[in-house]
């Protein structure tokens, strides 16, 4: 029913995206357990007991994640599916290629595809909305996207399994100095993914918001009657690049009158600069989505 109902635009994609990896997820103990089983059978009772506790606990928290869509709900996502699916794949591996394995990894594969596209992510910042308003998830910075996204991914994983798994093993040494370093890192790590499903363009009654910790130190309005144009971006603009460096079409938000803006400067959170603007970009993950709802809600586009 939640397909057919809403027919805003980029909703039916939305909404498709969640119930595929609610399905996935669903799925997922069926076709990753027997590789899971093959490759745990050696492991010592216990271990392999806490082991089997830990992944249906994992299992559960993300499913949970699928059914509340949130931004703390999509960093949850975001972390826990592409680490089933390195699981599965290391599986995989363990038992020779077998077929339950292979089975495993697709699906879990599939479901990682799911979980970082961008109408997912669009879903669980929306899911943040009150009122009238929509919110579109803005691209990662470009260094982000190829590099610090998957370290602070990697940080997080390594750092709440690592310690612990050692432990278990008995080499108690060990085991409680990468604990004690790899979870604070971990937290550090899982809320940098966390802050980056926070930066958003927000379709409002009054206009749009640039909600963007990265470029701006407040959220900025940028009224209806103030907003002349919204559109893509042409070759050689001099509008302001808030955009960091992004992969993908950027938009252009032009103004009729001068804005003040509070201009992120340097790393620290407390340093801003006001500025006055006239036009400036921004690489929304759904540019196409974006503007047919802009065009919707009246907005010059």
């Amino acid at each position: 029913m939640e397909l057919l109902s809403n027919n805003a635009p980029g909703r039916r994609s939305e909404s498709l995206s969640i119930w595929i990896i609610r399905v996935l997820w669903l799925a997922l103990p069926l076709l990753c357990g027997p590789s899971l089983e093959k490759s745990f059978h050696d492991l010592d009772s216990l271990l392999r007991t806490t082991v089997s506790i830990s992944l249906w606990t994992l299992w559960a928290l993300i499913f949970v994640a699928t059914l509340i869509t949130s931004p703390i709900s999509l960093a949850i996502v975001r972390i826990g599916v592409p680490a089933a699916a390195a699981l599965c794949l290391w599986c995989s591996l363990e038992t020779d290629g077998s077929t339950s394995g292979i089975i495993g990894f697709v699906a879990s594969g599939f479901a990682t595809s799911i979980a970082l596209s961008a109408p997912l992510g669009d879903k669980f910042s929306d899911g943040a909305s009150y009122g009238d308003e929509r919110r579109f998830l803005l691209r990662a910075p470009g260094p982000v996207s190829l590099f610090f996204g998957p370290l602070a991914w990697l940080i997080t994983v390594t750092g709440l399994t690592l310690g612990p798994t050692l432990l278990l093993n008995q080499n108690f040494l060990l085991g409680s100095l990468l604990s004690l370093c790899g979870l604070p890192l971990a937290a550090i790590a899982s809320n940098a993914i966390y802050q980056l499903g926070k930066r958003w363009i927000i379709l409002v009654p009054a206009g749009i918001v640039l909600h963007d910790h990265l470029s701006v130190g407040d959220p900025t309005l940028i009224n209806r009657n103030q907003l002349t144009n919204l559109s893509p971006a042409v070759i050689g603009t001099d509008a302001l690049d808030l955009s960091q460096g992004s992969f993908g079409l950027s938009l252009q938000v032009s103004c009729s009158t001068p804005l003040s803006i509070m201009l992120r400067k340097g790393t620290k959170r407390n340093v801003s600069e006001n500025s006055i603007v006239e036009s400036f970009l921004i690489n929304p993950a759904r540019p196409n989505v974006l503007l047919a709802e802009a065009k919707k809600r009246n907005l010059r586009i």
